[in-house]
């Protein structure tokens, strides 16, 4: 992407991790398995055309990215050992009634020129980019 003096950078990053059992009076600890970042720059479009051609761009090459990692998850080199019944919820979500993902969170950072609205501007960004 052109970027203008200005422009501000950042990462969104997917992290899978793991409980680790809480022994007292410690609390319970999560321990990262598996880190992926994508890093972003950010920039300003004059118009709608250019904002609609950028985010058909950045949809494509965020589910590039997704499937990638979603293809080496798949492997059994990444993923933790399978724990016994009683410890399910330390490797995956259990909220769900019918599927059970591994338990991950997602964050984003942004640097650059401070800018009250930079935050919200990602977060649109992600939205509509991710909405189908």
């Amino acid at each position: 992407m052109i970027c203008n003096d200005n422009s501000t950078s950042g990462q969104i990053s997917l992290e899978f991790f793991q409980k680790k059992k809480p022994r007292w009076p410690f609390p319970s600890e999560c321990i990262p398995w598996e880190i992926w970042t994508i890093k972003v720059n950010i920039v300003v479009l004059n118009n709608e055309h250019e904002k609609q051609i950028y985010r058909e761009k950045i949809g494509e090459v965020l589910a590039e990215k997704i499937l990638f990692i979603a293809e080496a998850m798949n492997r059994h080199d990444y993923v933790p050992k399978m724990p016994n019944q009683s410890e399910l919820d330390l490797v995956f979500d259990t909220s769900f009634t019918d599927v059970q993902p591994y338990l991950f969170r997602i964050s984003c950072q942004t640097s650059g020129p401070s800018n009250a609205s930079v935050g919200t501007t990602v977060r649109k960004l992600l939205k509509d980019t991710l909405a189908l």
